[in-house]
């Protein structure tokens, strides 16, 4: 037929593409096997394009081609370029898929890439043909046998890639076998070992240590503080922060010694093979100054420390789960001692832990049972001495051990979550029991109520408080709430946007415990806060100490600059007070004024403070 015919230049045109797109599908193959990722759309879309325009190309050569070289020419075109292309792909392909040293079912790959290594031979083989038949030089003797050579060797990469089917579900199936025992012995969110993998390596080195005659060290670490950061910066930056911690402490320890998370932000850290007890103490000094380098969660920077208790063996334990239970108590106490610190444990701890335990167990039925108390501490006017407010104090009427302070159960009621339920409790009844005292004769009495970091990360505060405010009729303004200056200042965001919706509802917002923290007054002016209460350290020698009374001048100067009335805590002597109305302090609260009370004895000091100033006026 004519080369211009139309269903001739259909038919090569499409042969051409055909081919062409099949080195390229090859190439595609061939890449996605040895990298195991696919081609970007961008790259497969170029190449396709790429196979078209060169398919289009060879094809417009039957076009334009004439005279006595023509038909060798078009079969070279046609032909010859399609083999050298070919050749080219499947040699490449070959190489991509000779499988790496470390893969375990590799047969079926190294018998694919050995054919396709045939099939590019035998494809640059037609190319070199194609090229003598320009010159032309006839067929060679064996160009009829080629066929059934493509036919074997298509046969043999046919095989093959079933075998590589068969070995990659194989190897998909290990793969998933490996991760879910990997999964069950390793944490998923640090990688570090589980409490099983934990206990397993633990029972050998005690099992060596017995041999050797050495001691085995089991470090129980605790993050200070964590549920506070968990709750204000969420989950999220938790867990980032648990990876971060987790990577700190596996690079300063040894090879040898084992890390493993153990749940929520509790580590143990096992340390095989120790001559001395000092050991595990250089261990945890290494600890501390991995620890003391800021964290970056999220553009927050995060101090963070840690408690630790040690158990040794054979001294504390000689089983791994007795040695684990001791180095978690030896932990508490670490806490309980005021936490970034580390404690030994020592027998008489366990006495202590079980006193805990029963505490906790009766702290979790105590508000059921209606054992708490709320004690009223009066707060006055400086200058005039006249009570103008209470604070809500929670005490724990404890069936054996009596009236119980916050100190004795407060931390455990945070630990344990319990803290979320009093601190509610508290608030309704003390704005309940204020609104009594305005109705009998008082309407200008202020309360105020401390909010726990729990209470105050509670997603429904606002909502509780309105709730509350509503139900006893209180005025917003009657009703004043306190978080402690470190609670405000560790994520200054979430609490100015917590403190702007409070403001909203109109009660006063205070800061306890001022300059205990870390907060400056630049950050303070942001938040919509209308009383500092300084702390009873800043007050406690100001009559006594010039420094001192420089300290708390400024404070007070400060504070009314930015618009902030004053509260001096911990007044207990006159001469206190005097200095306070010097510097024109605007509220005093301490045992001069008042101690806490039950409402019945406050009633009565209201009475009295109503008529008369509780301390004589300036």
């Amino acid at each position: 037929m004519p080369g211009a015919v139309g269903p001739r230049l259909g038919a090569t045109f499409v042969s051409s593409a055909a081919a062409y797109l099949q080195a390229v599908f090859l190439l595609a193959g061939a890449w996605e096997l040895a990298r195991r990722r696919a081609l970007t759309p961008r790259a497969a879309v170029l190449s396709v394009c790429a196979a078209v325009t060169l398919a289009g190309v060879t094809t417009l050569a039957f076009v334009t081609l004439a005279g006595e070289q023509a038909e060798a020419m078009r079969h070279f075109l046609r032909v010859g370029c399609r083999a050298l292309l070919a050749g080219l792909a499947y040699v490449v392909a070959a190489h991509g898929a000779w499988p790496p040293a470390d893969e375990d079912a590799a047969r079926g790959r190294r018998v694919l890439s050995g054919a396709f290594t045939l099939f590019g031979i035998q494809q640059l083989l037609a190319f070199f043909l194609a090229a003598r038949s320009l010159a032309g030089a006839p067929a060679p003797g064996y160009a009829p046998f080629l066929g059934m050579a493509d036919l074997v060797v298509q046969w043999v990469m046919g095989t093959a890639m079933i075998l590589c089917l068969l070995e990659q579900e194989q190897s998909t199936a290990l793969r998933a076998a490996r991760q879910a025992e990997h999964l069950a012995y390793h944490d998923s969110l640090t990688g570090l070992p589980n409490r099983r993998l934990l206990l397993d390596r633990l029972s050998v080195a005690l099992q060596h240590a017995r041999r050797a005659g050495e001691r085995v060290g089991v470090l129980f670490l605790d993050l200070d503080r964590f549920k506070v950061i968990n709750d204000s910066l969420g989950h999220g930056a938790g867990d980032l922060l648990l990876q971060m911690v987790a990577g700190r402490v596996r690079e300063a320890v040894r090879d040898g010694d084992t890390l493993a998370r153990i749940g929520g932000d509790e580590f143990t850290l096992l340390l095989p093979g120790l001559k001395h007890g000092e050991g595990a103490g250089r261990v945890v000094q290494k600890l501390k100054e991995a620890m003391a380098q800021p964290f970056m969660v999220d553009g927050h920077e995060l101090f963070v420390t840690a408690s630790s208790g040690v158990a040794l063996y054979p001294e504390d334990g000689e089983d791994a789960e007795t040695l684990i239970r001791h180095a978690d108590i030896a932990m508490y106490r670490a806490k309980e001692a005021g936490r970034d610190g580390f404690k030994f444990f020592a027998p008489a701890m366990n006495e202590r832990a079980r006193e805990r335990l029963a505490l906790e167990g009766a702290l979790r039925k105590a508000l059921a049972l209606e054992q708490f108390r709320i004690h009223y501490q009066p707060l006055c006017e400086a200058a005039t001495g006249r009570v103008t407010g209470v604070e809500a104090l929670v005490r724990w009427m404890h069936p054996v051990r009596g009236l119980l302070p916050p100190a004795e159960f407060m931390e455990l009621a945070e630990s344990t979550g319990q803290v979320t339920l009093l601190g509610r409790w508290v608030l309704a009844r003390a704005c309940a029991q204020v609104r009594a005292w305005q109705r009998g004769g008082h309407p200008a009495l202020t309360v105020s109520v401390n909010l726990s970091a729990r209470q105050f990360a509670d997603a429904g505060l606002v909502e509780e408080v309105r709730r509350v405010l509503e139900q006893e009729g209180l005025d917003p303004a009657c009703l004043e709430l306190e978080i402690t200056e470190s609670l405000a200042m560790h994520n200054v965001a979430a609490t100015e946007a917590t403190l702007r919706e409070l403001k909203r509802l109109g009660v006063a917002i205070s800061i306890d415990d001022f300059g205990t923290g870390y907060s400056s007054f630049g950050y303070l002016q942001r938040f919509p806060i209308d009383t500092l209460k300084i702390d009873r350290e800043f007050v406690r020698d100001v009559d006594r100490d010039a420094g001192s009374a420089d300290i708390a001048a400024a404070m007070i100067a400060m504070a009314h600059k930015l618009g902030l009335s004053v509260v001096a805590e911990g007044v207990e002597r006159p001469e206190q007070l005097a200095f306070l109305r010097e510097q024109s302090c605007d509220r005093a609260q301490g045992f001069l004024i008042g101690h806490p009370l039950p409402a019945h004895d406050v009633e009565r000091l209201l009475r009295t403070a109503w008529a008369e100033p509780a301390v004589p006026p300036a």
